[in-house]
């Protein structure tokens, strides 16, 4: 049984040793997308996919592919993996488990010395959080074709530096961008294993979970201009405050948010940059950012309604003006049924307690959902707590989760449906 080939030690090993690469060692996990250290710990994920006898290579964007190899090589793989990037002072975790889980899997098939039919890849995606370009899911917004060489050059970091650039010091031949993306070659089916990010599954006492949809993000940025004046100068009627009228936009989300009838719909302002940035100065601009998620598409379409009707009288209000960039308005997908029940199958068969489960978190597998099925499986997270140094899953339900992943990719890569 797969449960019992499970190294748990190997998986905790490479987690471990991956976070050695790491801008804030004793803070938490810092490795941005194509930064010295996210492309040294790519190395050492290549190096360990050739130690397990895994086919390894990586394309224009820095996606890795770690192939065990199947019976006929003509059919149409099945994908696994995640990312390895992190966010500022983020956990060990996020990315990595979806990414050591896949690697161990196919790391017990090969070794039980039997040969899918179809080729298994366990992948690392790049660039799946958001980053300073602000692109985010870089790896596999390329494959599925939602990102273009040309908005390479137009996603500039704070430093100059367009994503473009970054990607060439990153050693990436970025130059055959147009001619790699979008994926040309089918592919059959795609399971991600993930850490929940919230506290459902551990609050049931539950390891693993089910994805049944993943929740998809709007991100937006506001440019609120107003006028800089004195603040001892300025009586309170006359001003015209872009850090109080950027407030009160970052409040009417959150209401729109809460009085929603969906209890899938967040409202998110995680950053605001004030200019002239001075304790005696009335600001005379705000920029800020909104990333708003749901499972379904038009709760966040009623909601950015509601939004700019809103901002239209705060503007008028406050005498200030207020502009609108949207990065990015993803549809949600939903998990395949037919992976679904594989999974179920999978954990059944071991005795390991599942349960059904929303993504509100998006993952590299809302962005595969264009060109294949996508499955998820999560496990549980300590306290609901990610992004934060704090972050944790226990090894073994790291464990359970990658034998159900190793039964259920064994059950895909022996399927003969016609591509």
């Amino acid at each position: 049984m797969m449960k019992e080939k499970i190294d748990i030690q190997r998986l905790k090993g490479w987690i471990d040793e991956i976070d050695t690469f790491n801008q804030t060692p004793g803070e938490g996990t810092t490795r941005p997308v194509y930064s010295k250290e996210d492309m040294e710990a790519r190395a050492y994920v290549r190096k360990e996919m050739e130690k397990i006898g895994l086919e390894v290579s990586q394309d224009c964007a820095g996606n890795i592919y770690g192939v065990l190899p199947g019976r006929d090589r003509n059919l149409a793989p099945v994908w696994t993996g995640s990312h390895i990037d992190t966010v500022p002072n983020g956990g060990k975790f996020d990315g990595l488990a979806g990414v050591f889980s896949g690697m161990e899997a196919l790391r017990v098939i090969r070794e039980s010395g039997k040969r899918p039919l179809r080729d298994l890849s366990v992948n690392v995606y790049s660039g799946e959080e958001m980053s300073r370009y602000g692109a985010c899911c870089i790896g596999s917004r390329s494959i599925v074709g939602r990102l273009r060489k040309s908005d390479l050059q137009s996603h500039v970091g704070p430093d100059g530096i367009s994503l473009f650039r970054a990607m060439e010091q990153a050693g990436l031949h970025v130059e055959n961008f147009e001619k790699e993306f979008p994926r040309k070659e089918p592919v059959y089916a795609s399971l991600e294993l993930h850490i929940e990010q919230n506290g459902k599954l551990e609050a049931a006492g539950i390891p693993v979970g089910i994805v049944t949809g993943i929740c998809a993000p709007t991100n937006l940025e506001y440019e609120v201009t107003g006028v800089q004046s004195h603040a001892g100068g300025t009586s309170m009627k006359d001003r015209r405050d872009a850090y109080m009228a950027a407030a009160e936009i970052s409040l009417l989300a959150e209401r729109l948010a809460r009085e929603s009838d969906s209890p899938y719909i967040t409202a998110t302002v995680g950053d605001m940059r004030i200019e002239p940035g001075a304790a005696n100065v009335i600001p005379g601009k705000a920029v800020f950012p909104l990333d708003i998620r749901s499972i379904r598409m038009e709760d966040k379409d009623k909601m950015l309604d509601g939004l700019r009707t809103g901002i239209k009288e705060i503007a008028l209000e406050r005498g200030v003006s207020v502009s609108e960039s949207m990065m990015n308005h993803d549809k949600p997908v939903m998990c395949d049924p037919h992976l679904r029940e594989i999974i179920r199958a999978a954990a059944d068969q071991m005795k390991i307690p599942a349960m059904d489960i929303v993504s509100g978190p998006y993952h590299d597998s809302l962005m595969l959902g264009d060109i294949t099925r996508v499955g998820m499986i999560f496990v549980p997270s300590r306290d609901g707590i990610s992004h934060n140094r704090a972050e944790w899953t226990d090894i073994r339900d790291i464990g359970a989760g990658t034998a159900v992943l190793a039964d259920a990719l064994w059950t895909l890569g022996n399927e003969e449906r016609v591509e």
